[in-house]
């Protein structure tokens, strides 16, 4: 698939995040051609209130139906926590799915989880940067980790936009083993490194590049939001992957 040719792009947000975090790359996909879908994952707005209750299948199946809401197959675009959601959905319903985007994402193999990834993560700063409430099954950013770990290269004035509109995020999703199989495999993948990210390193991003190949690869010297710190480059990165 050629950059120029039109293409329908979901845009999948990662933990505590929703739809609005796309805000600045939209507009410029759409101006490149493109059809562009933001779905939010259940937890956050008309798709309930996050806790114990959401999974990662109940990610995935609505990932699914809003692909198939569109009418043909999709280009996923996971930013980190999406990772193992665009994967789960594209082994459920590969027939949906054109390829694979993973932005500073975690890319799973068969068994991982997130956390069991970003144990192996010696280089983040994600330890400590995050609370969890067991009863209420969410984990929710700590404010004074917010900047120095998923917004390192962003302004002031980006944080004051942001941390109003962050949620608490669904636990299960995070703790679920993925299972991966053929169904993933046949799904093209690319990836979109950040190499300032201190949330998922860029060690540990070559790492699961190195676990599980992608066709294409593209570089953003950026930090865990390249959509919001840059959203040209970004869309510049995104489209040369595609």
């Amino acid at each position: 698939m050629s950059a120029a040719t039109p293409s329908t792009i979901m845009l999948v947000h990662g933990a505590c995040h929703a739809s609005w975090c796309w805000d600045r790359v939209v507009p410029l996909l759409r101006q490149a051609g493109h059809r562009v879908v933001t779905p939010d994952l259940p937890g956050r707005g008309e798709r309930g209130r996050p806790g114990w209750r959401w999974t990662l299948k109940a990610y995935a199946d609505a990932i699914i139906e809003d692909a198939r809401q569109t009418g043909g197959s999709v280009i996923a675009v996971g930013h980190s926590m999406g990772g193992p959601v665009i994967s789960a959905a594209a082994e459920a319903a590969p027939e949906l799915f054109e390829r694979l985007v993973y932005v500073s994402a975690f890319l799973p193999v068969d068994g991982d989880s997130l956390a069991s990834i970003a144990a192996m993560d010696k280089e983040s700063d994600l330890p400590g940067a995050s609370s969890v409430a067991w009863l209420k099954g969410v984990v929710t950013i700590n404010a004074d980790r917010l900047k120095p770990v998923y917004y390192g290269d962003c302004s002031d004035a980006d944080l004051d936009w942001v941390r109003p509109r962050l949620v608490p995020e669904s636990l299960r999703p995070s703790i679920t083993k993925v299972r991966l199989g053929d169904n993933f495999q046949s799904v093209p993948r690319s990836y979109i490194r950040c190499t300032q990210d201190r949330g998922l390193s860029i060690q540990m991003q070559d790492r699961l590049i190195a676990r599980q190949p992608c066709q294409h690869v593209a570089t953003l010297e950026a930090s865990h939001s390249p959509f919001l710190s840059m959203p040209d480059q970004f869309v510049k990165a995104l489209l040369s992957v595609i």
